[in-house]
């Protein structure tokens, strides 16, 4: 049987291991260079567009709210978050290094769809217990005059100080101050690697809705008028689906409102340019500078 110095030496023990559990995966230190070589690391790109002619049917769209943002998110569009991504390998592909740009392209002059956002990123092959989640946003952004089940329990949401335009398009923002509104498209993406590649969305697609509301008119009392105030609110269209994925293969995740296309690729380091080393040019002997030919006598 247990005696009470060893009952407590266990239950310290427990609660120890309990507490290590719930530290943040953040908090870990970043790998070391030599750790960071040995892994493997991909290339992510992905496109995400809304469907603009949604069939019309007998549709029930439940409350969704939008994924929590865990601490250990990253945003690589963030600067406050950038430096801790590069320390974690974690880099924002450039322009002319996205494959998809044809695509994107294709989209844009369609009439039945609508680009939300193309982006990429450099990330190494982690397993589930050591992978962070990137943030992605894109499309429009709802500011003052939108209600939003996100909004929930946070009425100061938008700053009073803060005057942006009721609907405006993130490509066209200038990213030099955070937006305070709503994006169109908000949520994470987590990549894995096990023995297979897979990729994890959360995202949600939120799309406006006209409310409106009829009371008696106040103005005329007894009258039969009515007053309509018309409002609007943003509904929640969520995206929530995990794949098994192959590298250099393009992957279509579906939803009737918005689908995103993911390319996943390896990534290898280039081959640094061998050493070169010019030998230095031999300086002559002595000997070579002595001529042949008979010797003169002084006089």
């Amino acid at each position: 049987m247990l005696n009470i110095k060893s009952l407590k030496a266990l239950l310290y023990l427990l609660l120890c291991s309990y507490l290590l559990s719930l530290s943040p995966v953040y908090a870990a230190e970043p790998k070391t260079q030599n750790e960071q070589e040995d892994l493997k690391f991909y290339d992510v790109e992905i496109i995400v567009f809304k469907n603009i002619s949604v069939p019309k049917g007998e549709e029930i769209n439940l409350p969704t709210p939008s994924p929590v943002r865990s601490p250990n998110t990253l945003d690589l569009s963030d600067h406050t978050s950038i430096n801790l991504a590069t320390d974690l390998g974690f880099t924002a592909l450039q322009l002319d290094e996205l494959r998809l740009s044809e695509i994107v392209q294709s989209i844009i002059r369609s009439s039945r769809y609508g680009l939300l956002t193309h982006t990429g990123w450099r990330q190494p092959g982690l397993d589930q217990s050591d992978s962070f989640p990137i943030w992605i946003k894109g499309g429009k952004i709802f500011g003052v005059g939108y209600s939003s089940i996100d909004h929930a329990g946070n009425e100061s949401y938008l700053p009073a100080a803060t005057v942006i335009p009721e609907e405006t398009n993130a490509a066209e923002q200038k990213p030099v101050a955070p937006q305070q509104g709503l994006y169109e498209l908000e949520g994470q993406i987590i990549i894995t690697l096990s023995r297979y590649l897979h990729t994890q969305a959360n995202l949600v697609l939120r799309k406006p809705t006209e409310i409106r509301t009829f009371q008696p008119s106040e103005s005329v009392p007894g009258s039969s008028q009515v007053e309509v105030n018309e409002s609007y609110s943003l509904y929640n269209y969520g995206l929530n689906e995990k794949r098994r994925m192959r590298s250099k293969k393009l992957h279509y995740l579906d939803h009737p409102q918005f689908g995103m296309l993911v390319l996943i690729t390896p990534y290898q380091k280039p081959l640094e340019p061998a050493l070169e080393i010019t030998p230095e040019p031999q300086q002559p002997k002595l000997s070579d500078k002595v001529t042949s030919g008979p010797i003169k006598a002084n006089p």
